[in-house]
């Protein structure tokens, strides 16, 4: 049997797509005319933007200097990969700031159209973008560096992250992950963190899930009595 190596990029990957997903369909719904409507939109978009403009910062600080060493033009290659994303997202914000910025109807339709169509060229590029990342990467880090050294360089990303975005991104790939990998998830928050942080996003866990699958998480964390003492 083929041995499985640590993806670095699985659980926020998955959020990243979730995120992309329900902003794409919020858009789909949204009538631009409409100021509420409008604007509920554009929250959520320029939180994608936000979201994928960090993620970009951390694998440039974090994982493509893992990569230098071995194979600079493949880092060199997704560099200007982030560049062209950071000019999607360019594009899409110009179109938002004009959107704000009229109350005339037909020109919010208009705009609200031009951020819809640029979005899905955002969506396009990052989920190829994405795969990419977890092909051709992931076998230059699987080739060179254990499982815990790749883990450990996760590890020291994640502590980069600000608390508040940390748990927005938590929420989202809660939601997203099935539930062997939210078990191992959750599993190894508590082997690894304080026991403040991991009741903290069982707490998140509750909430963020449907109840069977809340129940599914109660059941198959290792060391139930601590669940138990919780939750009751």
């Amino acid at each position: 049997m083929k041995q499985t190596r640590y993806n670095t990029f699985n659980l926020i990957h998955k959020a990243l797509r979730a995120s992309l997903y329900d902003a794409a369909n919020t858009l789909q719904r949204t009538d631009f005319s409409s100021r509420e409507q409008g604007w509920n939109a554009i929250r959520k978009v320029e939180r994608v933007l936000f979201y994928f403009d960090e993620h970009a910062k951390h694998e440039n600080n974090f994982i493509l200097p893992a990569i230098q060493r071995y194979n600079a033009k493949l880092v060199d290659d997704f560099e200007r990969e982030h560049v062209t994303d950071h000019a999607l997202s360019k594009n899409i914000n110009d179109y938002i700031i004009d959107w704000k910025v009229t109350y005339d109807e037909e020109e919010m339709i208009d705009l609200g159209t031009q951020i819809f169509y640029e979005f899905n060229e955002f969506i396009a590029f990052n989920l190829y973008h994405m795969n990419k990342e977890e092909d051709l990467l992931n076998k230059v880090l699987w080739e060179h560096y254990s499982d815990l050294e790749i883990l450990q360089i996760h590890q020291a990303l994640v502590q980069s992250i600000e608390p508040a975005v940390l748990a927005e991104q938590s929420k989202w790939i809660i939601r997203s992950i099935n539930d062997a990998e939210l078990t191992q998830w959750i599993n190894g928050i508590r082997n690894s963190a304080p026991e403040h942080a991991f009741k903290a996003f069982l707490q998140m866990a509750e909430s963020e899930l449907p109840a069977e699958r809340w129940s599914y998480l109660k059941d198959a964390i290792r060391g139930k009595a601590v669940v138990s003492d919780i939750y009751g």
